[in-house]
């Protein structure tokens, strides 16, 4: 997985990378009820959440470092996961806004 992609590549392609392991970069959020990776730079944007896809992580022992994830809150970071649209009835994270998640593997600066 070379290719890293902005929040907005990975959302057009939605259907194509639906179930497959990609790698994005973007601006992470992590506030209550939004955790997410939102498109960098910020001038091409569309309405939010439509430029952020959710983050999500496994039920085992895998979990967010929440202090890491703290300080990176705001900043540029690279995120590796499956990318996962939204199903035709419900959205992805909280109250369903998001279009799709990645269920993240790794979390690092960009």
């Amino acid at each position: 997985m070379e290719l890293t992609l902005s929040v907005n590549q990975a959302l057009a392609q939605l259907d194509v990378l639906n179930g497959k392991d990609i790698r994005v970069q973007g601006i992470l959020s992590f506030d209550f009820e939004e955790v997410c990776v939102s498109h960098f730079p910020v001038a091409e944007r569309h309405d939010n959440p439509r430029s952020s896809i959710w983050l999500a992580v496994g039920s085992g022992a895998m979990g967010f470092d929440e202090e890491v994830c703290r300080r990176l809150h705001g900043k540029r970071v690279v995120v590796e996961g499956t990318f996962s649209a939204a199903s035709a009835t419900m959205g992805c994270g909280h109250m369903g806004m998001w279009p799709a998640e990645l269920l993240a593997r790794s979390l690092d600066r960009a």
